[in-house]
């Protein structure tokens, strides 16, 4: 592989990316914004959430 990452890891890097830049803002909660990220289910989008970042979607607002 060349990439050291498949495609589906990717795109869901890029869709977790897309929902921190939306928390940061600190405008929007996570139940807010997961389906606009592409999550169907918000127990699965902080879960993934937290795997990547290592904090849950909701202490992002509280770290800005």
């Amino acid at each position: 592989m060349i990439f050291d990452e498949t495609p589906h890891q990717w795109i869901l890097k890029k869709r977790l990316s897309f929902a921190r830049n939306l928390l940061i803002q600190g405008e929007r909660k996570a139940s807010d914004i997961y389906l606009e990220a592409g999550f169907e289910d918000l127990a699965h989008f902080s879960r993934t959430f937290k795997k990547q970042f290592g904090i849950p979607p909701s202490k992002v607002q509280t770290l800005t």
